[in-house]
């Protein structure tokens, strides 16, 4: 099955706006090009692929495939920012806002929305690095995910009753220790009830998430970010979010623990901007605020050799 439509996005910043859903260059469920994405998704419907390709006057042609496609059609829009709402978002509270609000103003939030694939991805990322979590992403998928639908060559991610087959030392081959491994397990097993949460409001969705055992803060307010797009969800328990959102408000390059006070100093920053906070964050990685390193770049160990 083939779908497509039309959409004007009117200026919005497509490649920053779709970040959020398409994070990783190298993840195989995903694909980047000068004028376009691609994402393979287990939909509601079955699994699909949409292409999006646009032009330079921001006129988006999306391209489904798969028994999802009608699904991923009618979802095109929430994924290149026109179902994000502005209103009430003031970037004028603050100058240096106000100032990369005036150089991104294309800038909006994608919502995939669904909950699994994301939700594994996160689950791979808890305690490790980016790039040991993204080595276990890109092994799962190619080794229990299938080739996607379409042109794209891309590979769907595994569905959640492949990897409730799973063991831990399935996962152990992926260099996934235990108490990660345990945690995908049980969301395989329990992701009918954990999709649901695709549909509920934050609020809500959030409530769902962390009844879970292994779903905690992180976890839940980081997936919530792509699949509502939510514009004022904060995430919360992250390693590096607090320092990165105080240095870009103070210049203190200092590293704030989330779990000694760090959240609680982030959220007073993001506090005039209430209902919005998430986008002031997105604001901060379009402008690509860096916080200068302080110590040597940390590294997780091989468990596979543990």
């Amino acid at each position: 099955m083939t779908s497509r439509r039309t959409l004007a996005t009117d200026g919005i910043d497509l490649r920053a706006t779709m970040r959020t859903i398409g994070t990783y260059s190298r993840d195989p469920t995903t694909r980047w090009a000068p004028n376009g994405f691609a994402k393979a998704v287990l939909t509601p419907d079955g699994p699909g692929t949409m292409q999006l390709t646009w032009d330079r006057s921001g006129q988006v042609s999306a391209e489904a495939w798969g028994s999802g496609a009608a699904w991923l059609i009618e979802r095109a829009p929430h994924w290149v920012g026109l179902r994000d709402d502005l209103t009430g978002f003031d970037p004028s509270l603050h100058a240096v806002i106000a100032e990369w609000w005036r150089r991104h103003p294309g800038l909006r939030l994608a919502a995939v929305g669904v909950i699994w694939q994301e939700l594994l991805l996160v689950l791979l990322g808890q305690r490790v690095t980016t790039e040991e979590a993204l080595k276990s992403w890109v092994r799962i998928v190619y080794e229990w995910g299938e080739p996607a639908p379409g042109p794209c060559e891309l590979r769907l991610p595994p569905a959640p009753d492949i990897v409730a087959e799973k063991s831990y030392v399935d996962l152990h081959r992926f260099n996934v220790e235990r108490r990660r491994a345990d945690a995908i397990l049980l969301a395989a097993r329990r992701a009918n009830r954990l999709e649901e949460a695709a549909r509920m409001a934050t609020p809500d969705a959030l409530v769902r998430l962390t009844a879970l055992p292994g779903l905690g803060a992180w976890t839940a307010t980081s997936v919530v970010t792509a699949s509502h797009g939510d514009p004022d969800t904060v995430v919360l328990g992250d390693y590096g979010l607090p320092t990165m959102v105080n240095y870009a408000f103070t210049g203190d390059a200092r590293r704030v623990p989330a779990e000694e006070g760090g959240d609680e100093l982030m959220c007073r920053h993001l506090a005039p901007w209430a209902g919005h906070r998430q986008r002031i964050i997105r604001l901060m990685f379009t402008v690509g605020v860096t916080v200068p390193r302080r110590a040597p770049r940390s590294f997780n160990p091989d468990i596979r050799r543990m």
